[in-house]
């Protein structure tokens, strides 16, 4: 027998998708009566769990059960560690934009109070009254002096 039968680091770790093919070809060489129970006894797999990635594969459902695109669904050591940086950082961030946009709200009602006020002593400020048509603005009496 050619076939290596996949190594598992425990009972309930799961086999992946080229893995469960390769046992399921050689399930299928097993032609004498016995032979396919002496196999999955040797891969240590129930007969009821390759009899369902059978049907699963006669149907086009046959997947691993790892996420696409990697092997183990675990997560290493490394992995642990960047994501908790990444988590704390991502929390970080987020304390920082609401830091932000308080100041920007504050920074919104403060324009508004100055463009109110400006409003207010435009309204109130007095008027100067028009010069006089015909005299020049440098024949003009200044305000609070006295022609002689």
């Amino acid at each position: 027998m050619d076939f290596v039968i996949p190594s598992r680091v425990s009972k309930r770790s799961h086999f992946t998708l080229a893995q469960k093919h390769a046992i399921l070809d050689e399930y299928d060489k097993c032609l004498e009566r016995g032979s396919k129970t002496a196999f999955s006894r040797t891969v240590g797999i129930t007969e009821g769990t390759i009899r369902l990635w059978v049907r699963q594969r006669e149907a086009g459902e046959l997947r691993s059960n790892a996420a696409p695109g990697s092997e183990d669904q675990r997560l290493n050591a490394g992995d642990k560690q960047q994501l908790k940086r990444v988590l704390k950082e991502n929390e970080i961030l987020k304390a920082k934009l609401a830091r932000s946009e308080a100041a920007v709200d504050i920074l919104g009602k403060a324009s508004a109070l100055l463009d109110a006020m400006a409003k207010s002593a435009a309204a109130t400020e007095p008027q100067l009254p028009e010069p006089e048509q015909g005299r020049p603005e440098w024949l003009m009496p200044k305000s609070g002096k006295t022609s002689p």
